[in-house]
């Protein structure tokens, strides 16, 4: 027998029934703590998309420096700089991105504290239900997270290892 069948949970409260103040004291003394890493998510996104708009900027001056073609020592230097303006570039675009998806985990913590405040102040299982699916969704979207990102981690770690291969393949074929 499935052990997540519905016969294995307890049967749902009536309607206009209050959900036990226990479990309404429960979720109470998490609100604040689900506030603050909401409003701690929204400031380190911010951080991250002013971070990369700063950095893109840097990055085009960087590139646009070997468009000046000066004389002497400092055409090096330019030219030197060309490489770097690209990667600080494409690095800032990858700040964007990760700030903007950010957003998403803090939004979803934001509407869960707000579903248990409306829970404390109606005691209704409606309210506990749209709470515990605000909190299911943002588990949900923190675990989708964490396996793309061993996805990334495992692709990168293959491109290093090909990237390292080649490389000794071509400094030892010379």
């Amino acid at each position: 027998m499935d052990s997540l069948s519905p016969s294995n949970f307890p049967p749902a409260i009536p309607s206009g029934q209050a959900v036990d103040p226990r479990v309404i004291q429960s979720l109470q003394g998490t609100k604040p703590w689900v506030r603050l890493c909401s409003v701690i998510g929204f400031i380190s996104s911010g951080l991250m998309l002013i971070g990369a708009f700063f950095m893109l900027i840097a990055g085009a001056a960087l590139g646009g420096i070997g468009t000046f073609q000066p004389q002497g020592a400092h055409q090096e230097v330019a030219k030197s700089a060309l490489p770097f303006a690209g990667f600080q570039i494409v690095i800032a675009i990858l700040y964007g991105l990760i700030g903007v998806l950010y957003l998403f985990p803090s939004l979803k913590l934001w509407k869960y504290g707000s579903a248990i405040l409306r829970l404390m102040s109606s005691g209704s299982p409606d309210d506990l239900a749209d709470a515990l699916d605000l909190q299911r969704a943002f588990w949900k979207f923190v675990g989708i997270m964490i396996l793309a990102m061993i996805a990334l981690y495992l692709v990168m770690i293959v491109v290093m290892v090909a990237v390292i291969a080649f490389g000794a393949l071509a400094a030892g074929s010379h």
